[in-house]
């Protein structure tokens, strides 16, 4: 008697387990279809928790001053202002730099984080469907640093944001997207 319990426990919780897979992967496809419809009326909002710079040996020698929670490879920005917006084919961004800038940039201090707000060029966006996720890829400058910039947005609206620099480091931003408020 005390086996029938133990499997028919078994089963039940089998039963349970499978219908709770079922409604996550129809929750799935409505949380596709709400990314689908943010991604193609471009008119969206990315706000990042982490940046990922290129390591290297300046980086290493000074990482320590950023505090216990960062690393040379993860910098936490939650708390610290930064953003990537689209709206139709116009891009606006303000992303702290952590890294090596190569050329450039003055005493002032308007050139320290990767900063535009212009119409995008070369704008390109795919679905990829082998790793289900948008890949958007543009071209953005400010005076005379060029950036190229590549966007990729999964299902789960979490993101990740490249930014090659023509006078930086390359460095890597994760974080979630969101529909832009109306004003």
């Amino acid at each position: 008697m005390k086996h029938l319990h133990y499997f028919s426990g078994l089963i039940l919780l089998a039963v349970f387990c499978s219908c709770s897979g079922a409604k996550n992967a129809v929750s799935g496809a409505q949380d596709m279809g709400a990314l689908d419809t943010l991604i193609q009326q471009k008119k969206f909002r990315v706000v990042n928790d982490w940046a990922n710079p290129m390591v290297t040996t300046a980086m290493m020698n000074v990482i320590g001053l950023l505090g216990p929670q960062h690393n040379a490879q993860r910098i936490n920005l939650i708390g610290n202002s930064n953003y990537f917006e689209m709206k139709g084919d116009s891009v606006k961004a303000y992303l702290p730099y952590f890294g090596e800038r190569q050329m450039g940039g003055g005493y002032n201090t308007d050139g320290e984080a990767i900063q535009f707000d212009q119409e995008a060029t070369d704008m390109d966006i795919k679905y990829v469907k082998a790793k289900e996720l948008y890949r958007m890829t543009f071209k953005a400058r400010k005076d005379s640093e060029s950036f190229n910039v590549v966007l990729e947005v999964y299902g789960n609206k979490k993101t990740v944001l490249m930014v090659n620099s023509s006078q930086r480091n390359p460095i890597r931003y994760e974080g979630t997207i969101a529909a832009l408020k109306e004003e």
